[in-house]
């Protein structure tokens, strides 16, 4: 009986449907990097497009502006407040509250005397800011990433180059395994064959959570909490993009032997307490605790710089960053009981402690002032 070609067998059809696959991907990387450089030329100092660079980050990964205020304004005609509205309309407005956090200036646009042409110049700055931001974020994690996982140990062979990425994803074994389902063992041999051979049976999509979100990349099939969202290079990405490039380098002595990093010794010049307090984006935008939205945002661009996807598209083969983003959210932002809600706050306790340092408690997890002696003695006093 004659055997099936390996995809690693040069002359097999996998193989060159593969390769054609990376020079697409690389060719792509090319043109998506030409074109966010030229939309950046042509957009600094705009003040719609400065404040724009705030919703991809920690509003909404693909939503455009008039999308969400078209909600708001359709909810503002209902006459009854309990109408229903379908889960996309709420994930919208969700997204519109957020919006008029975090960018501000759309309440003023809102509450101005602008025409509809002016609105929509605005609006489409706004979203040219969203777009060119995500594409900045992505252009730097391209390089950054391949940088941190060829100093961990043991060291990815070949090394990952950071000029394409069209050799990462499931054609690498150390991106492959960080990007592969947790449903999954990357281990295996025939799990390997069947991501790559795009089998039925392991089909690679946003229904399974990747490894690269836990801790060590362990799963507990018992315990499937144990260690989500705790993993050193989901924490090093949200680093870099809110905190500054310099201080997701400065990793702590727990957190080198989750990932088998070594610190290069002419980096080490900080104290091993020593941790980076907020700055830069996070200070530009406000943004004085971890959000939920900015987590969701880390995680898909760090799936995104470890994949061989060479320029930004909501659906990657079967993998649709966008349900990624909306299921992680939603583990956040709606969990289902009491219980699960104090877990989620515990585990956002644990991130602006990892992030922030263990300072300014106030401003992720404020005080029940009602039990305290203040309060309590106001209240007497009153009696």
């Amino acid at each position: 009986m004659s055997q099936s070609p390996s995809p690693s067998d040069s002359n097999s059809p996998y193989a060159t449907q593969n390769a054609l696959k990376r020079r697409i991907a690389a060719l792509e990387e090319q043109n998506a990097e030409l074109q966010g450089e030229s939309r950046s030329k042509n957009s600094r100092g705009d003040i719609y497009v400065t404040a724009g660079r705030a919703i991809r980050r920690l509003v909404s990964l693909t939503d455009r502006i008039e999308d969400l205020v078209g909600e708001h304004d359709r909810r503002s005609s209902l006459c009854d407040e309990d109408d229903q509205h379908t889960e996309e309309e709420e994930q919208l407005y969700q997204s519109f509250q957020q919006l008029l956090r975090w960018v501000p200036c759309v309440r003023n646009l809102l509450n101005s005397q602008s025409d509809g042409y002016q609105l929509n110049v605005a609006f489409q700055k706004l979203n040219r800011g969203a777009d060119s931001a995500r594409g900045d974020d992505a252009s730097s994690l391209k390089k950054t990433v391949a940088s941190w996982l060829n100093e961990s140990r043991p060291t990815p062979d070949p090394p990952i180059t950071s000029v394409d990425k069209s050799g990462r994803g499931f054609y690498h074994d150390t991106t492959g395994e960080l990007l592969c389902p947790v449903d999954f063992n990357w281990v295996d041999p025939r799990t390997k064959e069947g991501i790559r051979n795009y089998e039925p049976d392991f089909q690679v999509t946003a229904h399974s959570w990747p490894a690269f979100l836990y801790s060590n990349g362990k799963y507990d099939r018992d315990n499937p909490m144990k260690g989500l969202f705790k993993s050193v290079l989901l924490v090093r990405t949200f680093k870099h993009i809110f905190t500054s490039p310099s201080s997701a380098g400065k990793i702590q002595p727990d957190e080198e032997e989750l990932l088998g990093y070594q610190e290069p010794s002419h980096k080490r010049s900080r104290t091993s307490g020593e941790r980076r307090t907020r700055s830069n984006i996070a200070t530009i935008l406000g943004m004085r605790s971890v959000q939920a939205r900015a987590i969701a945002y880390s995680a898909v661009q760090l799936r995104f710089a470890l994949s061989s996807c060479g320029a930004w598209r909501i659906i990657d083969d079967e993998f649709d960053h966008r349900q990624f983003y909306i299921y992680i959210i939603d583990y956040f932002e709606q969990p289902p009981t009491s219980a699960a809600k104090a877990s989620i706050d515990a585990l956002l306790v644990w991130w602006n402690r990892t992030v922030f340092g263990a300072r300014n408690v106030s401003t992720y997890l404020p005080q029940n002032v009602a039990q305290y002696s203040v309060a309590n003695t106001s209240a007497r006093r009153r009696q």
